[in-house]
């Protein structure tokens, strides 16, 4: 099976709906507007690159290839591939690796030395993958609402406000109001 592997174009975005609901079924056939805007950052970017890998059939797998810091400290620049999805039927064919291929293309363009994965940590194939390719751990990425990470980490503690709020209660009301107190554990 001959696969070839090149950056995307508006001319594709029909052939790859089908990847685009394997990758993520809740996607919408109506909706590839997430799609779309990276196919159009991908066109209009020096340092971003959708590619998508094709055979006869059409596509089998899909990445993006972009220029990076290594890390905050760092100034050593990489190349970072995320969200490699291969086509469940084509997997164990080759496609990841032609992918990779082209993003060493792009490694010797942008002048890198390194390539990092993004690998999400629940797919443990794909971390097999990039561990037997050589690809180290060198963080690990969390993610989290702002809303909730305002809610834990916020000046004070829910206890001490619901205190505070019980007093203001009762002195607002002029002592009618009769608060427990809170016994210790």
């Amino acid at each position: 099976m001959a696969i070839t592997v090149r950056e995307v174009s508006r001319d594709d975005i029909v052939q790859l709906e089908a990847i685009w609901l394997e990758i993520s079924p809740e996607n919408s056939a109506q909706d590839m507007s997430p799609l779309i805007s990276r196919v159009e950052l991908s066109e209009n970017s020096e340092t971003f690159k959708l590619v998508a890998a094709w055979d006869s059939q059409g596509v089998v797998g899909i990445a993006c290839v972009s220029l990076v810091d290594v890390g905050t400290w760092s100034e050593l620049s990489s190349v970072q591939i995320s969200g490699l999805h291969v086509v469940r039927n084509s997997r164990r064919r080759g496609v990841a690796k032609a992918i990779l291929n082209c993003a060493l293309g792009y490694a010797d363009v942008w002048g890198c030395s390194n390539i990092m994965a993004s690998v999400p940590p629940q797919e443990r194939e794909a971390n097999r993958f990039f561990a037997r390719l050589g690809f180290a751990p060198i963080s690990i990425r969390r993610i989290t609402e702002t809303s909730a990470l305002r809610k834990k980490i916020s000046d004070e503690p829910s206890r001490v406000v619901s205190t505070r709020l019980r007093r203001r209660t009762r002195d607002i009301l002029g002592g009618e109001l009769r608060v427990k107190p809170e016994t210790s554990k």
